[in-house]
C-alpha cells in the first residue's frame, strides 16, 4: 500500500503481508536463535543427542548437527537461511555445522543489543565485514602446517569426540585416512574424492568388524544362478552400459505370421542377437560383465555357458566406482569394445552378508575407489557410524588438501577473540569499534557452549581461558572435556582443520550480515484451493449437479 496525494494506491496483491524495521530483524533474529538452540547441546564430545521421528514414524537418533537440521521441518523463511547456511559449511569442509549456527545466532544476538543502543545496522555490518577478514586472518597465521599421518588421525578423532561410536574413534580414524590416502590423486583435490568412497551399511557384528575394502562391493547378485561364485586370478571386468535386450519399438506394429518357419525364423534371430553379447564379450577377454542396464534371461544364458559372470541393473555412480578402481572405461556399444577397456581384479567373490547378496570386486591395482563395510549391531548404531564415517573421511581429506592445523576445544576461537580485542579493534574506533568488540565476544559462544554441555562453569573456564591467551605462545590451550578444565590441545592431540574453522567464521558472518541488511518481509498470500460449498461440497451440490437438480430421483423441487 502506497499514498498518493492521500489516496491509496494498491500496490501488491491483496492478502499479501508486510514487516518492516525492527519488527522484520527481530523475528528473523528469533528464528535464527531458535535453530541454534535446537542443535547447541548436541556441541562437543559431552553434548546430548536428539531423537528425530518422521512423519511416517521413522525415528533417527544422532547429534551431527548436519542430520538434525536437514531433518528439520523448518517454516520459518529466516530459520531455513541458517539452515542452508549449515547444509553449506557441510558440504565445502564436511564439518562444523553447528558451530556456524551457533556462531551465528550469537551474533545476531549482540547486533540486536547494539541496535537497541541506536546504532545503524549498516555500521554493525561494516565493523562485522572488518572483524571477519581480521579473523581469517589470525587463523591463518596461527595455523601449524604438516603432512603427517599421525596429525591427520588426530584431526578425525577429534572430529568423532561428539559422536556416538563410543571407544571406536581411533579405529575410524585409521580406516578414514587409509582411504584418502589411497583415493588421492595427483594435481587433485582428495576433499572431491570422498564420493569416490562407497559406503555399504549392513546389521550383524561388532562396530569393531567395519573394514575397508581395496575395491567395491555391490548390492546385487549374478544374473543366472549357475554363474560362478568365484572368480580369481587376473580377472577381466567390463564395465556396460548398453541394455541386453531386444528393443521395443515405440510404436504400434502389427506382424502376420503364416507358417512355423516364419515364427521360428523370427525367435532364432532374437537369439542370435542374445549369443551375440556373449561371444564378443568372450572374444575380447571378458570374465566378468558389470551392466548398469538389462540382461535379458537369453542373454544371461549364453553369458553363463561363455563361464561368464554378469550383474545387470547396477547404478551408474556405483558403476563410475568400479571403473574407477579396477581401471575400466565404461562402454555403450560392445561392438566397439576392445581388450585396453577391460578393467583388472585379482578376485570377485558372491557373498551372502545379513541375509543380502554381495559381490565383492577386490584386489584392484592402485584402485581409485574404495568400499568400506559398516557393520554394527543395530540399524541406529550402523546409521549412526555411517554418519561418522563421513566426517571423518572429510576432515581427512580437507587435512590432505590444505595440511593446515589448529587446537579445537575452542583454542583458536578464543585466540581470534582476544587478537581481536587487544591488537585490532583500537585501530577501527568509532561505532565500528562496538561491532568488532561484539565480534569477538561472541566467539566466545563456542567454547563457552562446550563447557555447558560439559556441565562444567561456563564463566570459570572462560575466565582461565582468557587468562591464558593474554600471553603470547599459548594459542593452544582451549577446554579440554576429559580432563574438566583447560590444556594445551596442540599437546592433547585436540586438532582440528583450520580451513574448518575459517568456513564456520565466513559463514555464520555472512548469515548475520545478510539478516542485518533486511529491513522489510513481504510475505505473499497463501494459495487456496478450489471454493467449496456447505458441508465442503462443490458448486452445485452433490456429484456437481445444477442447482434445481438436487430431488429426489434427480427431479425438479415440487414435481413429486
Amino acid at each position: 500500500m502506497s499514498q498518493l496525494g492521500g489516496v491509496p494506491i494498491l500496490i501488491l496483491k491483496e492478502g499479501t503481508k508486510t514487516e518492516k524495521g525492527r519488527g522484520a530483524r527481530t523475528k528473523n533474529i528469533q528464528a535464527i536463535r531458535a535453530v541454534s538452540e535446537a542443535v547447541k547441546t548436541t556441541l562437543g564430545p559431552r553434548g546430548m543427542d536428539k531423537m528425530l521421528v518422521s512423519s511416517l514414524g521413522d525415528v533417527t537418533v544422532t547429534n551431527d548437527g548436519a542430520t538434525i537440521l536437514d531433518e528439520l521441518d523448518v517454516e520459518h523463511p529466516g530459520a531455513k537461511m541458517a539452515v542452508d547456511i549449515a547444509k553449506n559449511q557441510d558440504d565445502m569442509v564436511g564439518d562444523g555445522t553447528t558451530s556456524s549456527v551457533i556462531f551465528s545466532a550469537q551474533l545476531l544476538m549482540v547486533a540486536e543489543e547494539l541496535m537497541e543502543q541506536g546504532i545503524h545496522p549498516s555500521t554493525i555490518v561494516r565493523g562485522f565485514r572488518k572483524a571477519m577478514k581480521e579473523a581469517l586472518n589470525i587463523v591463518d597465521t596461527t595455523a601449524k602446517e604438516t603432512i603427517e599421518r599421525d596429525i591427520i588421525e588426530k584431526v578425525a578423532v577429534t572430529t568423532m569426540n561428539s559422536k556416538g561410536i563410543g571407544g571406536n574413534k581411533e579405529f575410524f580414524a585409521k580406516l578414514a585416512t587409509d582411504a584418502m590416502l589411497k583415493v588421492k590423486k595427483e594435481n587433485e583435490s582428495v576433499f572431491n574424492a570422498v564420493k569416490d568412497i562407497l559406503i555399504i551399511k549392513k546389521k550383524g557384528k561388532s562396530i569393531k568388524e567395519t573394514e575397508l575394502i581395496d575395491g567395491i562391493v555391490l548390492e546385487k547378485e549374478p544374473v543366472h544362478p549357475l554363474m560362478p561364485k568365484l572368480l580369481e586370478n587376473g580377472l577381466k571386468i567390463a564395465c556396460i552400459a548398453q541394455s541386453f535386450e531386444i528393443k521395443k519399438t515405440e510404436f504400434s506394429s502389427e506382424l502376420r505370421i503364416t507358417s512355423a518357419d516364419q515364427m521360428n525364423s523370427f525367435l532364432d534371430r532374437e537369439e542370435q542377437a542374445m549369443k551375440h553379447y556373449a561371444d564378443r564379450l568372450k572374444e575380447i577377454g571378458a570374465q566378468v560383465v558389470i551392466n548398469q542396464k538389462g540382461i535379458e534371461d537369453t542373454a544371461a544364458h549364453y553369458l553363463n555357458k561363455a563361464g561368464i559372470l554378469a550383474v545387470k541393473s547396477v547404478t551408474k555412480s556405483d558403476l563410475e566406482k568400479l571403473a574407477k578402481a579396477t581401471g575400466a572405461t565404461i562402454i555403450e556399444d560392445i561392438n566397439t569394445m576392445s581388450e585396453t577397456d577391460l578393467g583388472n581384479a585379482d578376485k570377485v567373490e558372491c557373498k551372502k552378508i545379513a541375509d543380502d547378496d554381495l559381490i565383492f570386486v577386490t584386489g584392484c591395482k592402485d584402485p581409485k575407489a574404495l568400499t568400506i563395510l559398516i557393520r554394527g549391531g543395530a540399524s541406529s548404531v550402523v546409521d549412526e557410524a555411517d554418519r561418522t564415517m563421513h566426517d571423518a573421511l572429510c576432515v581427512a581429506a580437507t587435512m590432505i588438501d590444505k595440511k593446515k592445523f589448529v587446537a579445537g576445544g575452542g583454542a583458536i576461537e578464543m585466540e581470534v577473540s582476544g587478537r581481536l580485542l587487544s591488537d585490532f579493534a583500537n585501530k577501527i574506533g568509532g561505532k565500528e569499534q562496538l561491532a568488532v568488540e561484539a565480534f569477538a565476544r561472541s566467539l566466545e559462544s563456542i567454547p563457552i557452549a562446550l563447557a555447558e554441555n560439559a556441565g562444567l562453569e561456563p564463566i570459570d573456564i572462560i575466565a582461565q581461558l582468557r587468562s591464558k591467551h593474554a600471553t603470547k605462545g599459548n594459542d593452544g590451550w582451549g577446554l579440554e572435556i576429559y580432563s574438566g578444565g583447560p590444556a594445551d590441545n596442540y599437546e592433547k592431540g585436540v586438532l582440528e582443520p583450520a580451513s574448518n574453522i575459517a568456513t564456520f567464521i565466513k559463514s555464520a558472518t555472512e548469515l548475520a550480515i545478510l539478516i542485518l541488511r533486511i529491513d522489510e518481509v513481504i510475505r505473499a498470500k497463501k494459495t487456496e484451493g478450489p471454493p467449496r460449498g456447505a458441508g465442503g461440497m462443490p458448486p452445485g451440490g452433490m456429484g456437481g449437479m445444477p442447482p434445481g437438480m438436487g430431488g429426489m430421483g434427480g427431479m425438479p423441487p415440487g414435481m413429486m
